[in-house]
Parts: structure tokens; sequence; C-alpha cells
């Protein structure tokens, strides 16, 4: 049975991937537009995924045509996010969509408490509070002068919290993380493609960097770290999870900085510390009764 720990390490991971993510994105934008991107991701996502679990499917196992439906509001989520992000980012900057994209850390406990009346702990709502400032100083966002991209990147936070949260409550249900993470990516091919008419031209040939840029972001950030949230989020609460994912984060300061000659001031180093010990608290503070079959207190 996957513990706490175990689920929480696996969960670092993804965050690591989605990290690289970043830079990842920053190679595939190079020559693709972001809906060419967001749409070779997860096509190749959606065909090596279910490439990969047809040749190691173990005998007798079912179809899952019920998870095919469960995934439906995980790729509308998913997908819905993606999109007003991107929306949002052709009116505000790349900081401070990150900052506000973060935001579900808060939303996630609200939304439970609120919809689902399931309790959050102060201590919940107060590593989520300083999570988030680590966030901000990380980031160096100014959020002053709201606008309309910041409006649709509020609301990407919104689906990002709902994604979270749903995930958190139809796991349980799911009978294979990795096959239900194919079916989500896509649900949200589906979701985006119809995007590519709004261009003027689909570009299919580019450099080999932007085309591993986004195999990397099919493979790694989808494929893999996506099927880690599920299976992970099985044992561990959402407000955690959420948690977690900030984690992306300083992994992508990281990464920007050793790959892309990137640097952060001290102060910026000092938010990315910041996250990690909200996070490090918040794990061991969460209860992982989801493994008794009880649902956690938020």
């Amino acid at each position: 049975m996957l513990t706490k720990n175990r689920a929480a390490i696996e969960l670092i991971l993804a965050g690591a991937l989605w990290g690289f993510g970043f830079v990842a994105t920053v190679f595939a934008l190079r020559a693709f537009s972001p809906v060419e991107a967001m749409v070779y991701r997860f096509l190749i996502a959606s065909v090596f995924g279910e490439l990969i679990y047809l040749y190691f499917r173990p005998a007798g196992l079912p179809s899952m045509k019920s998870d095919f439906k469960k995934a439906l509001p995980a790729g509308f989520f998913l997908g819905g996010m993606l999109i007003l992000q991107t929306i949002g980012l052709q009116y505000t900057t790349a900081t401070k969509s990150g900052f506000i994209t973060s935001l579900y850390v808060i939303l996630v406990p609200l939304i439970n408490t609120l919809i689902f009346k399931t309790r959050s702990s102060l201590l919940n709502y107060a590593l989520a509070f300083v999570a988030l400032a680590g966030t901000f100083v990380l980031m160096d966002a100014n959020v002053t002068d709201v606008n309309t991209g910041d409006l649709w990147t509020l609301a990407c936070s919104v689906l990002a919290a709902g994604h979270i949260i749903y995930i958190g409550r139809i796991t349980h249900k799911v009978d294979n993380a990795f096959r239900f993470n194919n079916f989500q990516s896509i649900w949200v091919l589906l979701l985006l493609s119809p995007l590519l008419l709004t261009q003027k031209s689909v570009n299919m040939t580019a450099p080999w960097e932007a085309w591993a840029g986004v195999a990397m972001l099919g493979l790694g950030s989808s494929i893999i770290a996506f099927s880690i949230q599920i299976r992970a989020q099985k044992v561990l609460s959402d407000s955690t999870a959420s948690m977690i994912f900030l984690l992306e984060s300083p992994f992508a300061a990281l990464f920007g900085f050793l790959l892309l000659q990137e640097r952060l001031s001290w102060f910026q180093a000092f938010g990315a510390l910041i996250i990690m010990a909200a996070s490090a608290i918040q794990i061991l503070a969460d209860p992982s009764s989801k493994t008794t079959g009880k649902q956690p207190q938020e």
C-alpha cells in the first residue's frame, strides 16, 4: 500500500517534472505558438501513454470504460485551466500569471470547506498563506494595476483548484491511475484541438529543440507527473497535494538557473526556502487518513 511518505516523495518528483516543464516550454515556444505546443503536448501524452499502457497491461485487467467517463471532468478542468492561463498571458506578465495561478493553494481548502463541508485546520490556512508569500517573494511579483489578463488568470486558478479537488475525490474510484491519466490527456486534447482553427496556419516543422521541448512536456509533465498526482492523491489530502504542487516554482527556478542561465536574487532564493519549509511542515502535519478509508480533515 502506498504510504504517506512515499506519496509525498512521488509528488515532489512530479513537482520537479512540472518545474522542468517550464524550461521545456521555453524550448517549445521558440518555434510553436502556445496553442500548438499544448495540442502537440497532449497528442504525445495520449498516444504514447496508451502505447505504454497497452504494452505493460497486466493480463485480465478490465477495459475501464467507466474511468474514461470519470476522466472527462478532470480533462475539462485541466484543459480549461491551460486555455485561461494562455489567454491571460496575452495581457499580463508571466510573473504575475505564475503568482495568481498559485492562489489555488488557498482556494482548495476554501472550496472544500464552503462547498463540500470538509473542515480545514487553521494550520492548513496558515501554511498556505506562508507558501503563497514565499511564491510572491520567489517570483518577485507585482500585483498592482489589475488588468483583464489577471482576471483570466484568476479564473485559471479556480479551475486548477477544481482539478485538484476533483482528483482527490475521484481517485479512490479509479482502477488504474496511469490509464485514467491517459483518458484525461485525451479529453484535454479534444478540448484544445479546436483552438488550432483560430490560427492562420499550423506549424508542423520546427527545429529539434522545439520538438524536444514538446516531447518533454508530453512524456514528463503529462504522462509521468499527472499519473503520479492521481496515484498520490489516493493518500494525501487535497491541501497537502496543492502545497507540494507549489514546489514546481523552486524547481523551475533551479532548472532555469542550470539550463537557461537565469539568475535569482538572494531575496528570491529566500522565497524558495519558504515554500519548501511550508510544504515540509504540511506533509508532516497531514493525517493521511485516506489510507484508513476515512476522509481527512483538510
